[in-house]
């Protein structure tokens, strides 16, 4: 019975390989099916699902899950028994869970089961993958490790541009952007976060324009961590810009994003938010400036606002009310602040509380009490870090292993089916393995003599193009009422002698800020060339293979960067694609060679 199974497979694969015309293609299809026939044998352990488990779903759980944790779990372990939902999205689901804790027990395990799907096949999707990577982000900030979180926004920016959401990877840059400043690299995350908005600015679409606002917000911060309370005014300004522009054009902002408020009132309450939340940055800098009665103009113009009267929003003001003497009001929200706290007084909102309360009873003439004050402050940063809910953690961590135990006691029973799979595909892989390593190598040292004769006749091209580009000295001025060949000719030899294709942000609105050109124009100008960004491309490419021809001190990162792509990993992906060999290996033939 099993024996047809597999020769089934095995005949499959193998006609599907051959009609490949490619001997790695055969191997690999090979591989699978017998991989795939190995790992199918627990299916028959797993009931019909009945009419009555349509509660045991995947969203039922999820409605849930951030106020009914235990519930939430329960119901994802029952969608798994009764085949709702399989053995990957529960995993996901419980790390979802986990992951909304404090504790370092559940926050680990939640890592562990996300570490698990990113090198499973469930990851291989590029959507399940960006999902996984927001929560290790999310995991990262709970545990407040901002090199976690750096790490992981990195490859979620990655993952976001392979599938083209080049909105939703410059969200997350704006993330790295502040990331950077957190880790010391101040200037460096401001330059990032000024290029993030610079791309997304001015453009009338919803998900770019929430985009280009939390990427401002971002930049506040860093201001208020920088004390650079004078810079903030103006981007705060900036972000009611927007919100009037979008008001006045509501039209051409709609779009299909995710985005994009479902009705009218939550428009408005979008609108109204992010105006307060402009206004309250605003207040907070004249404040901190000593400008006091522009403070005071927008502090009252906040506390009339929806936000300004929510918890959150007197919670923001709580450091401008302290710098213009209310102290009554910052007082009023810190009761409020302590009494929805409760006993998490573990945290950095605590620790600001009692700082503003020791600075009001100083105000109040009360020397004791802000002496006291000052004593608890200094006693809780020294065990803020710690936690104080180990015996809930391990609950959580212990009903976990139970449930891996009963679900282990299923996987053994298929242990016995697949063990014998397993012998079956290991003698033919075996057999596999040694003709594709005769068949690799000799296929390696043809691909090395290809290889070596094209990096060669690159070599050459970019020594060719390096000579005619330093013949002419004189500076050109672009004639704008040239024909579009003409100023092709004379726009692209300023941008060669000029270098501007390494600077990562250089594209269509430098040149027309420049030259003082139209969009329609430079389109039409840079088509003899294919485009402007295939064209800017070619230069960055020519520009590094010079670099890694005359420069062996420097790394391949420094020269992705000094040739103006955004990372490295574009840099490689685009100069394999252009070449047909890695960076590296082009550094290594040209070393030889020299």
């Amino acid at each position: 019975m099993y024996f047809g199974k597999y020769l089934k497979i095995l005949t499959f694969a193998i006609r599907f390989g051959f009609s490949m015309k490619k001997i790695p293609s055969l191997i690999l299809y090979i591989f699978l099916a017998f991989m795939l026939a190995g790992c199918t044998g627990h299916g028959d352990l797993q009931r019909e699902p009945q009419p009555s488990d349509t509660l045991y779903t995947a969203e039922t759980a999820m409605r849930i899950y951030d106020y009914e944790p235990e519930r939430a779990l329960v119901i994802i372990d029952s969608a798994l028994i009764v085949g709702n939902i399989d053995e990957d999205l529960a995993k996901l689901l419980r790390a979802k869970v986990y992951s909304q804790s404090l504790a370092e027990v559940q926050l680990d395990t939640a890592q562990q089961m996300l570490l698990d799907l990113l090198e499973s096949n469930y990851a291989k999707d590029l959507h399940n993958r960006e999902i996984v990577l927001d929560l290790l982000f999310n995991i990262a900030r709970n545990k407040e490790s901002v090199e976690r979180m750096l790490y992981w926004a990195t490859q979620k920016a990655d993952c976001c541009r392979e599938q083209g959401h080049e909105t939703e990877a410059l969200r997350t840059e704006a993330e790295i952007g502040f990331l950077l400043t957190r880790l010391g690299e101040e200037e460096k995350g401001l330059a990032k976060l000024n290029g993030v908005i610079a791309n997304l600015d001015g453009q009338r679409h919803m998900d770019e324009m929430d985009a280009c606002i939390i990427a401002l917000k971002r930049k506040v911060t860093v201001l208020f961590q920088m004390g650079r309370e004078e810079e903030i005014i103006p981007v705060a300004a900036h972000i009611i810009e927007i919100i009037d522009d979008c008001r006045k054009h509501y039209g051409e902002y709609t779009d299909n994003s995710y985005r994009m408020p479902k009705n009218v009132i939550q428009i408005d309450k979008y609108w109204d938010f992010y105006t307060a939340q402009a206004q309250g940055f605003m207040a907070q800098a004249y404040a901190e400036l000593g400008e006091m009665d522009s403070a005071r103009r927008y502090v009252d113009i906040f506390e009339q606002s929806d936000f300004g009267k929510t918890l959150g929003g007197r919670s923001m003001m709580t450091s401008a009310w302290c710098n213009l003497g209310e102290y009554d009001k910052m007082l009023a929200a810190y009761d409020e602040m302590t009494m929805r706290l409760g006993d998490d007084t573990l945290n950095a909102e605590y620790l600001e509380i009692l700082r503003g309360r020791a600075l009001a009873a100083e105000a109040f003439g009360n020397p004791n009490a802000s002496i006291d004050y000052w004593r608890r402050y200094a006693k809780m940063s020294r065990l803020v870090n710690k936690q104080l809910q180990e015996s809930q953690a391990y609950e959580y961590a212990a009903r976990y292993h139970l449930q891996e135990e009963r679900m282990n006691t299923e996987r053994e029973q298929a242990k016995a089916q697949n063990n014998r799979n397993l012998a079956i595909a290991g003698f033919l892989l075996a057999l596999i393995a040694v003709v594709f390593i005769v068949w690799l190598l000799k296929q390696r040292s043809v691909i090395n003599r290809k290889n070596r004769v094209l990096v060669e006749q690159i070599a050459e091209a970019v020594k060719y193009k390096s000579l005619v580009e330093n013949e002419e000295q004189k500076t050109i001025v672009p004639n704008t009422a040239l024909s579009d060949e003409e100023l092709f000719k004379q726009l692209s030899e300023v941008i060669r002698r000029e270098r501007l294709f390494t600077n990562p942000n250089f594209g269509r609105q430098t040149l027309i800020d420049r030259f003082h050109l139209t969009e329609r124009r430079i389109g039409s100008v840079f088509s003899h060339g294919g485009s402007l960004p295939d064209f800017i491309r070619e230069l960055r490419i020519q520009h590094a293979c010079q670099l890694l021809s005359n420069h062996p001190e420097m790394s391949i990162s420094d020269i992705a960067t000094a040739s103006g792509f955004s990372s490295l990993s574009v840099f490689s992906r685009e100069f394999k694609r252009k070449l047909e060999v890695t960076p590296t290996y082009y550094r290594e033939q040209m070393t030889q060679k020299n």
